[in-house]
């Protein structure tokens, strides 16, 4: 076996109820030293939460998305596996388990940045503070001419209207909740968007975008230096990133840079893999998507984190 094909082989294990999730403590190699920027990703510095409990002048563009329950006992004990990456997307979820699964997560890896998760433009069941608030939002929905609520799919949940000043604040004051929940280092603003669903005419829709904007911008000078990715194919002025997941046509042109991009750049892409043992396009996307600067992530769900060998290699480069 050659040591590319070595390096590309996945450390799951095998025999137990979480082999996609689970690492040993023994394996755990994470280290805080300093190295020279290199692509726009890597030179991302830590916010001023970050910066307090961790000097580094540069982040490896690898991250993961761990939308876990640590009360599930198929989703448990991941800590050590999350504490490997250096950017970590988490629920905002702030009940006592998971309030002490993050915090045992930064035990591990005091230099991780943790971006809280908080929805915007559809409403939601997910737990939480922020969205806690936003549901309080009951006459911001998008309504079509003849009176329908456009839904959307798999749960048909109703979509907020931008432009509406219910929506705006309570938006604003989601973000604001969130942030004073937990020392994140900025927050993950998913399906921040409007969708063609939201209503049929385009000029409304663009409408909806200029609210949408309004609102960022808003809310990127109330926290000037706090970290806002959106989940979004379009350029929003004031957010210092975007997330593709699993579309790399649309790579090069959704993480490009763009006028209103703010610095530090942090553009994430996330393969979403049929089977964990895909390391093949593991290698390709995550080569494509560092030549573009942007931070790579790869699982087959949101709930299980996986770390794949290669990555020991771009970790080895900061070190």
């Amino acid at each position: 076996m050659s040591d590319d094909d070595h390096l590309l082989q996945t450390e799951l294990s095998r025999r137990t109820l979480l082999k996609y999730s689970m690492a040993s403590l023994a394996g755990y190699t994470f280290g805080c030293a300093q190295s020279p920027p290199t692509t726009k990703a890597q030179s991302v510095r830590a916010s001023p939460a970050s910066a307090q409990k961790c000097k580094q002048s540069s982040t490896p563009p690898l991250f993961c998305i761990a939308y876990i329950d640590p009360d599930i006992p198929s989703q448990a004990n991941q800590e050590p596996m999350v504490a490997r990456y250096p950017l970590a997307l988490v629920p905002q979820d702030r009940r006592r388990n998971h309030a002490l699964w993050r915090d045992r997560i930064k035990t591990l890896n005091p230099c991780i940045i943790m971006l809280g998760y908080q929805l915007v433009i559809d409403e939601t069941t997910v737990p939480g503070p922020g969205h806690d608030r936003l549901r309080l939002a009951k006459e911001s929905w998008c309504i079509y001419p003849n009176g329908h609520v456009p839904r959307i799919p798999p749960k048909s949940f109703r979509v907020y209207d931008p432009r509406k000043v219910e929506w705006q604040d309570a938006f604003l004051d989601a973000c604001r909740i969130t942030l004073e929940s937990y020392p994140y280092d900025g927050l993950f603003l998913d399906d921040c968007t409007v969708f063609d669903i939201a209503h049929p005419s385009p000029t409304v829709r663009a409408e909806m975008r200029e609210g949408l904007q309004a609102t960022l911008l808003r809310l990127r000078k109330e926290f000037p230096n706090t970290i806002l990715v959106g989940n979004a194919s379009e350029n929003w002025k004031g957010l210092n990133g975007e997330l593709n997941e699993g579309r790399p046509e649309q790579m090069l042109k959704e993480i490009a840079p763009y006028s209103g991009h703010v610095l530090p750049a942090m553009d994430l892409y996330h393969t979403i893999l049929d089977k964990p043992s895909d390391v093949e396009r593991v290698r390709r996307e995550m080569a494509l998507a560092h030549s573009q600067g942007a931070y790579y992530s790869a699982a087959v769900d949101m709930q299980h984190v996986l770390w794949f060998d290669v990555f020991d290699k771009v970790m080895a480069m900061h070190k």
